[in-house]
């Protein structure tokens, strides 16, 4: 069904979800059905607003969403997946009081399905693509993006470890395909850089992290200094699990942007066909030279 994640799915999602249901018992029983663990879920329904009033279903939903950003990725993806499931099977949209906006809820499912639809449409096209690659003598982007796809899925159940090693080699593949000159991971005095990329005239340092916890203000500021010390030189952090919280403090004050901020779910998009590296690429550098926003959105539209 889904493979991607995207900010338009999680809009409509929480509005969808949070005026699906009148009363917060039945929200509560959806969330337990979609995979939210008690652990995470009682907290949130005790939880109290800065005005000392108990969180609406919406502060909810954003509340829940915030938590799961510090999920396994494959956690994340399944009580997602359920949400929207949730929605797009719902057969009867009756309001339960006079003030519900169950009709929020339909047309957050209506728009789901739309967006289903047409994913399924670009997965079909994706299809025919990668069948007339394989046949022919050559492989094409899709058909070798594709294989790279299948063991980036199979890396993901390796351990902490043994995937990070093999993210790299990945990553090195994704850069070939990508015509992205690439340099293999290297140590300079003091220094250990897992690879370098040459895109437009600029080299950018790259560094992979993919560990339990998310990234920190520590591991990007090192990455900086790193690129800082550089002749004219910028920096790629990937972090399979993401940032928490906000990250206007992830880089030193006062500093020109240089360092560019990914996630698991941008490289998943690519792993899916859903944009190529140098698209996501593309689109994050707009974002920091127009916005000075270092984390790029998922969507590129």
């Amino acid at each position: 069904m889904f493979d991607v994640f995207t900010e338009e799915i999680e809009v409509q999602v929480k509005a969808g979800v949070a005026n699906l249901y009148w009363y917060k018992k039945d929200l509560k029983k959806a969330w337990l059905r979609s995979g939210v663990l008690p652990t995470l879920c009682d907290p949130l329904f005790s939880r109290r607003n800065e005005e000392g009033y108990k969180l609406s279903k919406r502060e909810l939903m954003d509340q829940l969403y915030e938590e799961l950003r510090s999920l396994d990725y494959n956690r994340r993806l399944e009580i997602s997946r359920n949400f929207v499931r949730l929605l797009i099977e719902h057969e009867n949209f009756v309001p339960q009081a006079e003030k519900h906006r169950v009709e929020i809820a339909e047309r957050c499912a209506l728009k789901l399905r739309d967006i289903i639809a047409k994913q399924q449409k670009q997965q079909e096209y994706r299809d025919r693509v990668r069948r007339k690659a394989q046949a022919g003598k050559k492989e094409d982007y899709f058909s070798q993006l594709s294989k790279l796809s299948a063991r980036f899925q199979e890396v993901v159940k390796l351990q902490r470890q043994e995937r990070g090693y093999e993210l790299e080699k990945i990553f090195t593949e994704l850069m070939k395909i990508s015509a992205i000159p690439v340099e293999q991971p290297f140590r300079v005095v003091g220094e250990q850089i897992d690879g370098a990329i040459k895109y437009d005239a600029h080299f950018y340092l790259i560094e992979l992290r993919w560990a339990e916890k998310k990234a920190g203000q520590s591991q990007i500021s090192s990455l900086y200094l790193k690129v800082e010390g550089k002749f004219e030189t910028r920096g790629i952090f990937i972090a399979m699990n993401g940032y928490p919280g906000t990250l206007e403090s992830a880089l030193p004050k006062g500093k020109k942007v240089k360092v560019l901020l990914l996630d698991g779910i941008h490289l998943a998009n690519v792993f899916s066909g859903l944009y190529t590296f140098r698209e996501l690429l593309e689109h994050a550098i707009s974002q920091a030279s127009v916005k000075c926003d270092i984390y790029c959105s998922h969507d590129l539209a």
